[in-house]
């Protein structure tokens, strides 16, 4: 598998890592180090490192819209076949200079977590960088301006259709300029824009209703709920 720099951070950080191995004269092959063919069968003879990312850390966190996001990718590296050549593939990498190799033993529980027997192995960490776009502001080419509306009030009650008062319900318009709650005798009060028509929501006791009321209506609204008495 090849592994571009156009692509992802992921595949960045190991393009990075397979070619700095591969100046050590050591064959890599990114395989999960549970795999059951390749460098754990010794299937491909002569010595072979399988690489394996197994962690995603950050290192800074943007602090400005469209700064870059900084990664550090963690790799496991095991070689296997003939100990003699699993051996001989790790002490290539220790004495060739590779530049991302981290001075930290590997976690016995890692082993466990990613499903493959305990060996020999090495840590490297690629620092890699992620793009953040920065957010499109429009710009802004005239003064803004102020519109202003007349305000009236809507009363209302929320009740049963055998005309018992509903209390708390909440009654809102649906565009959410305003809300308000149905007091005990099931009232309920909103300051709407007049002249226009007004849809509301009613929400409660596991009710999400809506009705609509005309523009010119000024008399006070009764939302029927169907509800289950106890």
């Amino acid at each position: 598998m090849r592994y571009h720099e156009d692509h992802g951070p992921l595949a960045r950080a190991s393009a990075l890592l397979l070619a700095s191995l591969a100046e050590v004269d050591v064959a890599v092959r990114v395989e999960h180090p549970a795999a059951a063919v390749g460098v754990q069968s010794g299937a491909f003879g002569g010595p072979w490192v399988a690489v394996w990312p197994y962690a995603v850390l950050p290192e800074t966190l943007p602090a400005r819209p469209g700064d870059p996001l900084r990664l550090r990718v963690r790799f496991l590296l095991h070689a296997d076949g003939p100990e003699a050549t699993a051996i001989e593939a790790l002490d290539r990498i220790l004495t060739g200079g590779v530049p991302y190799l981290l001075a930290e033993p590997v976690p016995d529980t890692l082993w466990t977590a990613l499903g493959a027997r305990l060996r020999v192995a090495l840590l490297c960490e690629v620092a890699v960088q992620v793009a953040t776009a920065a957010p499109r502001i429009p710009r802004v080419t005239e003064p803004p301006r102020l519109d202003t509306v007349s305000l009236r009030r809507l009363t209302g009650r929320v009740q049963t259709p055998g005309g018992v008062a509903l209390v708390g319900m909440r009654v809102s318009a649906a565009d959410g300029t305003a809300a308000s709650y149905t007091d005990t005798r099931g009232h309920f009060e909103l300051p709407v824009v007049a002249d226009r028509p007004v849809r509301l929501a009613v929400a409660g006791r596991g009710l999400l209703l809506s009705a609509e009321v005309p523009a010119a209506s000024a008399e006070p609204v009764v939302i029927t709920c169907e509800i289950q008495e106890v």
